[in-house]
């Protein structure tokens, strides 16, 4: 006979029911976590971050202590933030992983979560706990590349490139030996550990180093269509590093490649047109009116997006320099045209005016080109003034009685490269300006006219590096600013009941920071007080001593039979706001000891007597004991509206300047 069962071994039929209905919920949610993980992978593979937001979220409902689900979430939130330049996603994605190590310890030996935790710690800022953070995954997961990685970023982050190095070598070593063998993910660690040494290399100045990084980079496979851009700027900053040394034919060849793997990038474009006209080739010059005329189309496409002065400079000022070298002037005028508009604060474009105007010989508004390039960058330790001023000694040199002008200036163009620490330039300059006072007191021979000096490559290197939204956020960003800041003041203002007096604005102000750019900060210079002035009697104002430079006109050289070929005359750059005698900014003139150029004069209006002592415009020197004096009235003269400058009769006009800081080349994203 067979033992009866006991009672506690008999199950109830409701009992094995209840049972399996647990285990097929369980079935289900554990199934039902797996495909909203699939479906936010592929959303985030396609760049469809908020249905991969979503897809996470569901994945989480089914399974709160789901490690995968959750980093994918945070990733997708972190991602989410990056391209709204917010940070609300990633704080609620901290939250949320700190809650869920809390709530389920199980959590706490999953590296994974940890390494998500120190991404969305760095994006914040905050490099201690992201450094905790990845220190606390490092020790549950030695061996994983992509670790190390996040550390070494970690370590940038704070200044320690050295360690990072150290870090990021140790990355690529953990990886397999051979390509074949690489895994998605090894794919995207090795890429970011070379591109990471290429930023380190570039940083300390070894830029063979940094050319190597960046060529085993670009030699692994493309990452997903989503991330082009980046693959686009390592492409440029490959392009840009062999620039730097001085590998043009590499680079122009680096810009070809480019072309072929990823197309017709503007971007590319943009880099292989600069690199094109460096040498100011006139075969290479064809090529590059081309590759702009690309650029140019594919921006008229969207110009019904975005107002008609609103765009890139770049490519119109490149356009000009190229139809220059071919010997047409109309048409680099007319591009320069459009580049002032859009970026009338930048002395880029003012440079390659001057020097237009000075090939055709118009020399008074060569002048006032160089002169404005002079008061929108007066740092001593930049390129582009000791260019500005190399201009202005030409325009000298090419008037009579005005050898000690173009002495003055040469002067100052060589103290410019002696904080530059280009010894050579500024030995030649020296040199110049000994000879040009010499001449002056007929003391040697006139030496032979110099070529205009074109606009220094360090000032397009970094430019052409950034994306087109950067470029325009650095050059234009202080002008919307400050557009969108004085409805406000005038709202405010209104409010309180008092009435809003209108002082003149800078012309030049701080650039903005951009997420993919590092400025250089440059000191700011307190506003000079507003002073009020009863309006002057129109009339021409007496003349001091100290005054008469200002009012010294112009007199053309004497040409040979062979100079007398007259050159097409082209009028002045327009600007969006022309001054008008009803519309009077209150200026302040320094009075006392002359430290400007001529300025122009009224056509046909009288000339002072010459002066025994002439000097260019330093707008960094102001002479102490002066006073600030009204300015003369009278209108501008025809055909000189240039971008916030007006002929000046009775001194020098007092705007605030600052530095123009050119970006830092950060081609990382």
């Amino acid at each position: 006979m067979y033992a009866a069962k006991r009672p506690s071994q008999e199950l109830s039929p409701g009992s094995k029911r209840q049972r399996l209905h647990d285990k097929s919920l369980s079935d289900y949610a554990s199934s039902a976590t797996e495909t909203w993980i699939a479906c936010g992978n592929c959303a985030n593979t396609l760049g469809l971050v908020v249905p991969a937001i979503k897809s996470f979220e569901n994945a989480v409902v089914h399974d709160p202590s789901n490690a995968a689900a959750l980093c994918g979430l945070a990733s997708s939130l972190r991602l989410n933030d990056i391209s709204l330049n917010e940070t609300i996603g990633t704080q609620s994605a901290i939250d949320k992983l700190n809650k869920s190590l809390e709530s389920f310890p199980s959590l706490l030996k999953q590296p994974a979560v940890f390494k998500e935790l120190a991404e969305c710690y760095l994006l914040i800022g905050l490099n201690d706990q992201a450094h905790q953070a990845i220190q606390t995954a490092l020790q549950l997961a030695e061996t994983d590349a992509s670790l190390w990685l996040l550390s070494a970023q970690t370590l940038i982050r704070v200044g320690a490139r050295s360690h990072a190095a150290g870090s990021l070598t140790h990355c690529l070593s953990l990886l397999p030996d051979s390509i074949h063998q690489f895994s998605t993910a090894d794919i995207e660690t090795a890429r970011a550990a070379h591109a990471e040494l290429a930023a380190i290399a570039a940083a300390d100045g070894s830029i063979e180093l940094s050319i190597a990084e960046l060529t085993a980079t670009l030699s692994l496979p493309p990452p997903p269509l989503s991330r082009i851009d980046e693959h686009i700027a390592l492409w440029c900053a490959l392009s840009t590093a062999k620039e730097r040394a001085n590998d043009i034919a590499g680079a122009i060849q680096a810009c070809e490649q480019s072309e072929k793997a990823v197309g017709m990038s503007p971007r590319i474009l943009m880099t292989h047109s600069y690199l094109l006209l460096f040498s100011n080739d006139r075969n290479n010059a064809e090529t590059a009116i081309n590759l702009l005329s690309k650029i140019i189309d594919l921006e008229k496409e969207k110009e019904s997006e975005q107002p008609k002065n609103d765009g890139d400079f770049l490519p119109w000022y490149l356009l000009g320099k190229a139809y220059s070298l071919v010997d047409q002037p109309r048409l680099a005028y007319d591009s320069y045209q459009v580049a002032l508009r859009r970026a009338s604060n930048s002395p880029i474009t003012w440079l390659a005016v001057g020097k237009l105007y000075l090939e055709l010989k118009q020399l008074p508004d060569a002048l006032a080109a160089y002169s404005q390039a002079l008061r929108l960058q007066i740092d001593e330790s930049s390129p582009g003034t000791a260019t500005a001023w190399d201009g202005l000694s030409c325009v000298y040199e090419r008037c009579d009685d005005q050898l000690m002008d173009a002495s003055d200036a040469c002067a100052r163009s060589a103290s410019c490269f002696k904080v530059i620490g280009d010894l050579k330039s500024a030995a030649f300059f020296e040199e110049r300006a000994e000879l040009l006072a010499k001449v002056s007191k007929k003391e040697a021979p006139v030496p032979e006219l110099r070529d205009p000096p074109d606009v220094p490559s360090f000032l397009l290197r970094d430019l052409v590096a950034l994306l087109p939204s950067e470029r325009i956020a650095f050059i234009q960003g202080p002008q919307q600013q400050e557009q969108t800041q004085q409805p406000q003041q005038q709202q405010q203002q209104q409010q309180q009941g008092t009435p809003l007096q209108q002082t003149p604005n800078p012309q030049h102000h701080q650039p903005q920071h951009s997420p993919a750019i590092s400025m250089i900060q440059s000191q700011q210079t307190p506003q000079p007080p507003q002073a009020h002035y009863p309006q002057p009697q129109q009339q021409q104002p007496q003349r001091t001593p100290q005054q008469h430079l200002f009012h010294q006109g112009f007199k053309q050289e004497q040409k040979s039979p062979r100079q007398q070929q007259i050159p097409p005359q082209l009028p002045p750059p327009q600007i969006q706001q022309v001054w008008s005698p009803n519309q009077q900014p209150q200026y302040f003139y320094q009075q006392g000891p002359p430290q400007g150029p001529p300025a122009l004069h009224h056509q046909g209006g009288p000339a002072a007597p010459p002066s025994s002592h002439r000097s260019p415009l330093n707008p960094q020197l102001i002479p102490a004991g002066t006073y600030p004096v009204p300015a003369p009235p009278g209108v501008a003269p025809p055909g000189y509206p240039y971008g916030q400058y007006v002929p000046v009769q009775g001194g020098v006009m007092t705007h605030i300047q600052q530095q123009y800081a050119p970006p830092v080349n950060n081609w990382r994203r």
